[in-house]
C-alpha cells in the first residue's frame, strides 16, 4: 500500500514510510494457519537459549553519482548493524554483517518496487541463500522509504528478488525524522513475515480510514486494531472504538499500536515488537530455513498444507 508523502518542516525528510504492500491470498492463509495455531497452542516466545538465529547479513550501497562522497557510510551502516541487533534482540535474531558493496549505476536511480530496474539490480548483487538479508540502501521512487519481500511470495523470481530495499536517507545519522535507522527494523520485519499493524480487509478503499479496524488486520492478536497507518510521533491515537472495536475478535482491545516497528510513526517513536509479534517472526523462519530453489521455489516441510 502506498501513503502520500507527509509534509514536514524545513531540514526534515518528507517521505512515504513503507511501499511493502497488502498480503496476498498465500500470505493470509499461512497467516491465518499460524493465527489460528498460536492460539490453540498458547505460544510463548522462545528464549534465546531455545531460539537463537543469527542471519548472515549482506549490505549493497547503490547510487548513480560517481563523486558521491561514501567517507561516512562504513560508520552509518556499522551503527545501522548496531540498532538491528539491538531492536531485534528481545527476538532470537541477530544480525552478522558479512560483506558490503558500493555501487555507482545512474540505471538503478529512482529505483521502482516489482520493476525491470530492481530485477537487475538484485540479480547483480544478491549474495548468500534465503536465509541471507540483503539489505540495499538506494534512490527509491517518490521519496519511499522502504520496501521488502515477504518469505512467502511467490514468483519464478522469488528468490533473486527476496531482500530489502531501503533509502539511503535512512541510514542513522540521515534526515530527521527519519534518522535512526528504524525503516530497516520496520522492512526487515516484513521480511520476517511481518504485516502492517494497520493491515486492511482486501476489498477496503484507500480513503477508508477505519479500514484496519474490520478483518484480521495483521493475524497477531497482541497488537490492537488499527484504522489507519499513524503518522509523526502522537501522543495517544485511538482509531478503532464502539463496535469497531468490541466486534472485532481477531486483535485485543485498546487504542493505535502507535510505538510497533511495523506502524509509521517516526523513528523516535517506534520502539517495540508485542510477543505475538516475536513467536510469529519465529514460527516463520521455516518458511526461510526449508526454502528450495526453483520455480517459485518450496516449502520442504511437512506444514506444507497449512490453511487446508
Amino acid at each position: 500500500m502506498r501513503f502520500l508523502p507527509i509534509l514536514l518542516g524545513f531540514g526534515a525528510l518528507a517521505a512515504a514510510r513503507c511501499g511493502t504492500g497488502r498480503a496476498s491470498e498465500e500470505q493470509r492463509s499461512y497467516h491465518k494457519y499460524l493465527h489460528e495455531k498460536e492460539a490453540r497452542e498458547a505460544h510463548q516466545p522462545a528464549t534465546r537459549d531455545v531460539f537463537d538465529v543469527e542471519i548472515d547479513t549482506y549490505i549493497h550501497i547503490v547510487n548513480g553519482n560517481s563523486t558521491t562522497n561514501h567517507t561516512q557510510i562504513p560508520q552509518r551502516i556499522n551503527k545501522q548493524m548496531a540498532v538491528l541487533n539491538e531492536k531485534y534482540e528481545p527476538t532470537g535474531f541477530s544480525f552478522k554483517l558479512i560483506d558490503v558493496s558500493y555501487t555507482n549505476n545512474a540505471s538503478w536511480l529512482n529505483m521502482q518496487d516489482g520493476s525491470d530496474q530492481e530485477l537487475d539490480m538484485k540479480r547483480s548483487l544478491r549474495r548468500g541463500d534465503f536465509k541471507s538479508a540483503n539489505i540495499y540502501f538506494v534512490d527509491l521512487e517518490e521519496d519511499l522509504l522502504g520496501v521488502a519481500t515477504f518469505p512467502t511470495n511467490k514468483g519464478p523470481n522469488k528468490f533473486k528478488l527476496d531482500g530489502i530495499m531501503c533509502s539511503l536517507a535512512t541510514l542513522p545519522g540521515g534526515q530527521k525524522p527519519y534518522d535512526l535507522g528504524i525503516t530497516a527494523v520496520h522492512e526487515v520485519g516484513h521480511w520476517l513475515n511481518l504485516l502492517h499493524t494497520f493491515q486492511p480487509p482486501d476489498d477496503a478503499a484507500e480513503d477508508d480510514l477505519t479500514a484496519g479496524c474490520r478483518g484480521h488486520g495483521d493475524f497477531v492478536i497482541d497488537t490492537p486494531a488499527e484504522g489507519t497507518s499513524a503518522e509523526g510521533c502522537p501522543r495517544f491515537r485511538d482509531t478503532c472504538t464502539g463496535r469497531n472495536e468490541t466486534l472485532n475478535t481477531h486483535s485485543i482491545n485498546g487504542p493505535d499500536p502507535i510505538h510497533n516497528f511495523m506502524d509509521y510513526t517516526d523513528d523516535r517513536c517506534l520502539t517495540e515488537f508485542t510477543r505475538g509479534q516475536i513467536v510469529r517472526m519465529q514460527n516463520s523462519w521455516e518458511l526461510r530455513e526449508h526454502y528450495t530453489p526453483g520455480i517459485g521455489g518450496r516449502r520442504a516441510s511437512p506444514q506444507s498444507g497449512w490453511g487446508h
